[in-house]
């Protein structure tokens, strides 16, 4: 009985220890909540002080804040063009305007001087060419006005037939008389197998194929000449020697059995004009027919006495 009594009296003891500590921290407690109070209390006084009575706490704030925006009224307005600034503007855009134009125009305007002025050039330069040309031109309708009673056009085919023919070939304004048909009139193959010298390149090799050869007719020769550059015939206007070794060439044949065929390249049209003036003149037939050499070698084929080109 007396163990019990001393643990009850130690219990308790504890027991007072625990509500003497829960006292003091119920104290602290008030404390600290008096002490909020007391400042809340004080900081509402000095506020009731420091401000007068029925003032707005945030005029100073809404004062610095209407400030600001009348600054910024200005500066928009000092930084908004006047309307003589902006029609200046304009002006000087339309000013630009012109002179980009003006500047183009006159661009053109030289261009085209300068190119009027090379065309002038171009001119000067080929005017004595032109005069020449127009007095070749003025000589040659003289000279066919002299020559009106000739008969300059190809005679017709049935005029022909049965005439040995002469080839005189024109190339590069030259008049290339390739056989030299000397006693030649009964020997026709032979005759077109042998070579003038003076317009054929005996160097160079001409061939003259001869499939058939009678003297009574049955010719088939197949020929390739190829001609001197420097020989013939140089048929100029103001120079009368080809004209007399022409006339002494065809001397050689015979009116009424030879015919002059020409063999005319697209270069000696004008050497052609002049050319069958002569030969018609001295009252030989002749016919005409268009070649095309690349390599100065004139070829053709020859049957029957009848001669084809190429």
């Amino acid at each position: 009985m007396r163990r019990r009594s001393a643990q009850g009296d130690e219990f308790g003891s504890l027991e007072l220890l625990l509500d003497t500590i829960c006292n003091m921290f119920g104290l602290f407690i008030f404390v600290g909540m008096l002490v909020a109070v007391l400042a809340s209390a004080r900081s509402v006084v000095l506020q009731a002080q420091g401000a007068p009575a029925g003032a707005d706490p945030l005029a100073a704030d809404r004062q610095a804040v209407e400030d600001l925006r009348v600054r910024v009224e200005q500066a928009e307005r000092a930084a908004r063009p006047d309307a003589r600034v902006e029609q200046a503007r304009g002006q000087l855009a339309s000013l630009q305007a012109t002179n980009d134009q003006l500047e183009r125009r006159a661009a053109a305007m030289e261009r085209l001087t300068r190119e009027g002025s090379e065309r002038a050039t171009a001119l000067a330069a080929e005017m004595p060419r032109l005069r020449a040309e127009v007095e070749r031109l003025r000589r040659e309708v003289e000279a066919q006005s002299n020559v009106a009673g000739l008969q300059l056009r190809a005679p017709r085919r049935r005029t022909v037939e049965g005439l040995m023919p002469v080839q005189v070939v024109l190339w590069q304004g030259r008049a290339y008389w390739i056989n030299p048909w000397i006693d030649r009139l009964d020997e026709p193959c032979r005759a077109w197998s042998e070579w003038n010298p003076d317009a054929v390149d005996l160097a160079a090799g001409p061939v003259c194929d001869v499939r058939e050869c009678f003297r009574g007719g049955g010719q088939w020769l197949i020929r390739s000449v190829p001609l001197r550059a420097d020989g013939g015939l140089p048929v100029r206007e103001d120079d009368g020697a080809w004209r007399r070794s022409l006339l002494d060439l065809l001397a050689r044949l015979q009116g009424d059995r030879h015919v002059v065929s020409l063999k005319v390249s697209p270069d000696s049209h004008a050497a052609f004009q002049q050319l069958r003036e002569v030969i018609a003149g001295a009252g030989f037939a002749y016919d005409v027919s268009p070649i095309r050499m690349e390599d100065g070698t004139y070829r053709d084929e020859i049957r029957d006495g009848v001669a084809t080109a190429q």
